[in-house]
């Protein structure tokens, strides 16, 4: 491996660590699970692969056992290494056919509603973005002697 690559890896992770307030070395098996999937969008798989070395070659030069090899970071690195196996075989959710530019599409017209002599429709519940604060009271009174 580049070592040059190596250590750039390293500092990246670092920064990644330091910014999420995460121990880079030892680094905890999830911590590195994490950073492998916050790189998936990122990077091509073998780029996330050559990181994860270079993390795991930094713990093995200071004495300590590389993470990459803990179960939670090999089952991750399988599920990257599926997903992107699989990438290219999903089917497409909506075809470009079902788009059409926006000054293309004229808007439907909304119909006008008639004032009715009838009573309004009943209102729509839903649900409060905050709760409603309500005072509750003790139903029993106090008696004092």
């Amino acid at each position: 491996m580049n070592r040059a690559l190596g250590d750039r890896a390293w500092r990246h992770f670092v920064r990644w660590c330091r910014a999420r307030g995460l121990r880079p070395l030892p680094a905890h098996p999830w911590t590195v699970a994490a950073y492998a999937r916050w790189c998936e969008p990122r990077n091509r798989f073998p780029v996330i692969v050559k990181r994860l070395k270079s993390i795991a070659r930094v713990h093995v030069l200071d004495g300590r056992s590389p993470p990459e090899r803990h179960p939670t970071v090999t089952r991750t690195l399988r599920m990257i290494e599926t997903r992107t196996r699989l990438k290219g075989s999903r089917a497409a959710l909506f075809r470009a056919e079902d788009f059409v530019a926006e000054d293309q599409a004229p808007l439907p017209a909304r119909p006008r509603q008639q004032p009715s002599d009838e009573s309004p429709a009943p209102r729509a519940r839903f649900m409060r973005v905050r709760p409603r604060l309500v005072r509750r009271r003790d139903p029993r009174p106090i008696h004092r002697p």
